[in-house]
Formats: C-alpha cells, sequence, structure tokens
C-alpha cells in the first residue's frame, strides 16, 4: 500500500501539524471530489502527496456534472423516450466511442487500474461529452427538423445514463443525485442499475 503524504511530500505527523481533517474537507468540497482527488493519478502501491487544489478541481468537475445534467434534462421536456428514434449516422458514431469507453473503462476496473479509469472518465465527460458533443448538439436541438432533433435528444439521453453509470463507483453521491431526475421507467436507485456492457 503506498502512503499518503503532505502537499511537500512529508509524512502526516502531529508534529509537524500538517494533517489534513477529512470531514472539514468533505464539507468544504465534498464527499465525491475528495474521492476523485485520493484516485485519479494514484497507481496501486505508490505514495501520494495530498493537494487540497486536486480536490478544488474535482468539486469543478462535480459542478460540471450537475450543469450538463441539467441542460441534458432540460431539453428532454417534449422528448418521448418510450418512442422509438432513428440515430442520425453522426449520433451512432458518438455512442459507439461512448461504449468503446465504457469496455476500456470495465477492464480498467477489472484490472484495479482505477486510477486510469477515473481519469479517463473524467477527460471524457468534461472534454468530449460537455465541450464537444453537448456544445455541437445545441442548434440540433432548436432544428426545425423534427429527425434531427429527436436524434440529438436520444443521444444525450443515452450518453448522459451510461456516464452517469460509469462515474457512479468513483462519485456516488451527484450521480445518484442525478439519476433522481432522469426520466426512465423504473425508479430504482443507480446503485442497482446493470452496468454497460
Amino acid at each position: 500500500h503506498g502512503m499518503l503524504r503532505d502537499a511537500q511530500g512529508r509524512k502526516f505527523s502531529k508534529s509537524l501539524n500538517n494533517g489534513i481533517e477529512p470531514l472539514q474537507v468533505i464539507e468544504q468540497f465534498g464527499t465525491d471530489a475528495l474521492r476523485m482527488a485520493l484516485i485519479v493519478g494514484i497507481s496501486a502501491g505508490a505514495d501520494s502527496n495530498f493537494d487540497i487544489h486536486k480536490v478544488k478541481a474535482y468539486k469543478h468537475f462535480t459542478n460540471k456534472i450537475w450543469n450538463a445534467a441539467r441542460f441534458v434534462l432540460t431539453n428532454l421536456e417534449e422528448f418521448d423516450l418510450e418512442k422509438e428514434t432513428l440515430l442520425t449516422k453522426t449520433d451512432e458514431v458518438i455512442l459507439q466511442r461512448a461504449k468503446t469507453l465504457a469496455a476500456e473503462v470495465t477492464e480498467d476496473m477489472e484490472q484495479f487500474h482505477l486510477y486510469l479509469a477515473a481519469e479517463k472518465l473524467y477527460h471524457y465527460f468534461w472534454h468530449t461529452f460537455a465541450d464537444i458533443v453537448i456544445e455541437e448538439t445545441k442548434p440540433r436541438l432548436r432544428s426545425e427538423n423534427a429527425q434531427e432533433k429527436t436524434s440529438a435528444q436520444r443521444m444525450l439521453y443515452e450518453m448522459l445514463v451510461l456516464q452517469l453509470k460509469l462515474l457512479h463507483p468513483f462519485m456516488p453521491f451527484v450521480t445518484e443525485a442525478v439519476w433522481q431526475h432522469v426520466p426512465k421507467k423504473n425508479k430504482d436507485l443507480l446503485m442497482i442499475q446493470k452496468w454497460p456492457v
């Protein structure tokens, strides 16, 4: 097992008064942010320097998840989930890439490379889903072309559901909170949903 050290790489000790109080960190930044900060970039057996700025960065990621989810859910208000949707070629490709990510993350987790799985999910959600997919989909959500609009809505919905499931082991609180707002057939908790394969 690796050791968690302070930002300067020193062992936590009472004499140096360099310890942290996890409950205070959780109160300030949230449990999910602390969990991610302690997982990403820390391979099994390696020592790690604890940096409060890393926790703060993952608090921003938690906010990003909430805001991206809110955008998707707001744009599903007139969308019928029960109705079958014919996806455009572009949307099919986007979903296929997300499923490829799910397979990679699953393999990383099965090999106990949790730090890699969490980092891939972070980068994908923020830099691909939020920064590219959502931004490029915005004009299509306002389109007069009904097929174009419904395809975009279905793709965003499927992407959100998939990523909530993948992120849940790492960030259980924000993903469960978002899940409660996701329109779905059953009202079961996210934590008992089937893992995407």
